[in-house]
């Protein structure tokens, strides 16, 4: 356990005041914050919040998309004490308003076009400020004028520096409560561990509302004195641009989730040399499952180490590192404690012998101080100092952890957590459906994708199409299910409890089954079929001009399921360019035409 002073918000920001005025902090999508840029407008933040009657221990609740205003806000409320809610700025109206709800904030620091469509009657609840979110203009119409505000010369390590909701579209979210001490015993850590420091560049494109891309992106690049990289969001069809921009940017680190490295993969030989430099020193791996085939090919190819951590929002961000240090490394595992004590236990909370499964249990100055306002669901995984993962795992002779289950019930997609009963409630409002069951189903991109099993009793199933629009009316587009298979019940056990291993075995079956019936057509109502299955749409609404703009359900998560399919379909394997190339249903069919028979496929 680190003995260390703890720095607060006091010595952020004065680390943000000593370093160079003009330093980039964050260099963005639409333009760049400087360190001076940044000090001047919180301290102007610090006086419009005070003129406002916000101080040390009230809630603001922040969403935006800009990234820019996002960083100057949150550094600002972290120095003013003040506790910042951070909430998905892409959440639709229905989930933003319960958030809100179970917030209880003074204040909303939000983008016009949400303010707009979530509180056109409740203005009056809350003090509300503007954003918007393309750039800084509108944050600096918002202070223009504003006196630099004088912050307390101490904030309480133990008070509330965020909340982060882990689920949402409940009746009861869980908001995660982190303090000062714990975050900056973070900073500490990652500062120590990763080296960072003045020259490091780090390319961290993962959202603002996820620990991942606020603690391990805007604030250690802030205590670290460090310029934070955020050209452009992560998009499928942009991989190759990222990589460029990791090269021209001259990034000394990435951040990124397995489904990202598997994407870069997919880019061939010809950009493998763009980590190859003389400043890139390594990758890090969060927010999910890393295979170790893929961390090993991913080395090989780009020949730059993977740094694998393991951690959670309960505990800030990561409290395991396998790298970049040899004492913590081995691939295949997820390395070792730093800063803070592991223990795996069994069912009653006791240790178990070394190589025996167990859960998770980790202690240290970086845990959450407990979920907001939720005392029981607190006390099931804190108990005696120890916060209890849910995660199931061994730790080996020499020390090396590995995670091999979830006793949760957590659906981990592209590094983020979706959580099955979130789904099923906004699934069981859909007209015509009865009960639903959200299970996890492998994948080699995103380690999972969401499938749901729907009971419609007697009746007709509602069309996907609607299931889906109704869906993301009330929940963010990440959590939608990929596939949805209709039951007139689902299976049960005697106590009438869904019995998850048999519905999985029956949509097993069903996946095989249709595979097999798609086959029957013709090439294009075969695209089509497998178009329609990606993107939750029936095939009469599509045509070859079909693009992403057009048709609702053509997220990138959906765009990658789509390439897959479709490789599975005709039995042959894209090559890096064409699939950077389809943009349209029309480009999937060309390339099928020309690709599956080019490479022995059976599309012909």
């Amino acid at each position: 356990m680190t003995t260390e002073p703890i720095p607060g918000a006091v010595a952020l920001a004065e680390a943000m005041a000593r370093t160079d005025k003009k330093r980039v902090l964050i260099q963005g999508e639409h333009g760049a914050l400087t360190y001076g840029g940044a000090v001047d407008r919180a301290a102007r933040l610090a006086g419009l919040f005070q003129r406002r009657g916000l101080g040390p221990g009230m809630r603001v609740v922040l969403a935006t998309r800009d990234d820019l205003s996002h960083a100057t806000v949150f550094l600002a409320l972290l120095r003013c004490g003040i506790t910042t809610v951070v909430l998905n700025p892409e959440s639709r109206a229905t989930e933003l308003a319960t958030l809100i709800d179970a917030a209880d904030p003074s204040a909303l620091v939000m983008d016009e076009r949400l303010i707009a469509r979530v509180l056109p009657e409740q203005r009056q609840r809350f003090a509300v400020f503007a954003l918007g979110d393309a750039g800084l203009a509108a944050l600096d119409a918002l202070i223009a004028g504003e006196a630099p505000g004088a912050p307390p010369k101490v904030v309480d390590p133990e008070s509330t520096a965020y909340i982060l909701f882990t689920s949402g579209t409940t009746s009861r979210p869980k908001g995660v409560e982190i303090s000062h001490r714990a975050l900056y015993a973070q900073m500490a850590t990652f500062v120590r561990q990763y080296g960072f420091g003045p020259r490091t560049r780090l390319m961290n494109l993962l959202p603002l509302h996820h620990t991942d891309g606020l603690t391990q992106g805007v604030v250690v690049a802030a205590c670290a004195g460090a310029t934070l990289l955020r050209p452009m969001r992560i998009r499928v069809e942009r991989i190759r641009e990222i990589v460029d921009a990791c090269h021209e940017l001259r990034a000394t680190h990435l951040v990124a989730v397995p489904s990202l490295l598997a994407l870069m993969m997919n880019l061939g030989d010809r950009y493998q040399d763009a980590l190859r430099t003389d400043w890139f020193r390594f990758v890090i791996s969060t927010a999910a499952y890393l295979d170790p085939g893929l961390w090993q090919r991913f080395e090989d190819g780009f020949g730059v180490q993977v740094v694998n951590v393991y951690g959670l929002t309960e505990t800030v961000c990561e409290t395991t590192y396998c790298g970049p240090d040899a004492a913590t490394r081995r691939i295949g595992t997820i390395g070792k404690p730093v800063d803070a004590e592991l223990r795996i236990v069994d069912e009653r909370g006791l240790p178990v012998a070394p190589g025996t499964e167990g859960e998770l249990a980790v202690r240290g100055p970086h845990v959450m101080t407990g979920y907001f306002r939720a005392p029981e669901e607190t006390a099931k995984v804190l108990r005696d100092g120890w916060f209890h993962t849910g995660d199931l795992a061994t730790v080996d002779a020499d020390g090396f952890y590995r995670i091999v289950g979830r006793k949760k019930d957590v659906i981990i997609t592209g590094g983020i957590n979706v959580y099955p009963e979130d789904v099923n409630d906004v699934l069981r409002t859909v007209p015509g459906i009865v009960d639903a069951a959200t299970i996890g189903f492998p994948d080699d991109r995103w380690g999972e994708i969401v499938v749901s099993g729907l009971a419609v009793g007697a009746g007709t199933p509602p069309p996907e199409q609607d299931i889906a629009a109704h869906f993301l009316q009330h929940a963010s587009p990440e959590k939608l299910p990929r596939e949805f298979h209709f039951f007139a019940d689902l299976p049960r056990g005697p106590a009438g409890k869904v019995v998850k291993a048999e519905l999985t075995r029956q949509i097993v079956e069903r996946r095989s089954a249709a595979r097999h019936e798609t086959h029957a057509g013709g090439v294009r109502e075969r695209v089509l079929q497998v178009a329609a299955q990606a993107f939750k749409c029936r095939t009469d609404t599509l045509s070859d001009a079909s693009t992403a703009r057009s048709v609702d359900g053509w997220t990138s998560l959906a765009h990658v399921e789509f390439l897959m399919a479709l490789e599975l379909e005709f039995s042959f394997t894209m090559q890096p360019e064409d699939i950077l190339r389809i943009d349209s249903i029309g480009d999937a069919l060309a390339l099928v035409e020309r690709g599956a028979g080019a490479h022995g496929g059976d599309a012909l």
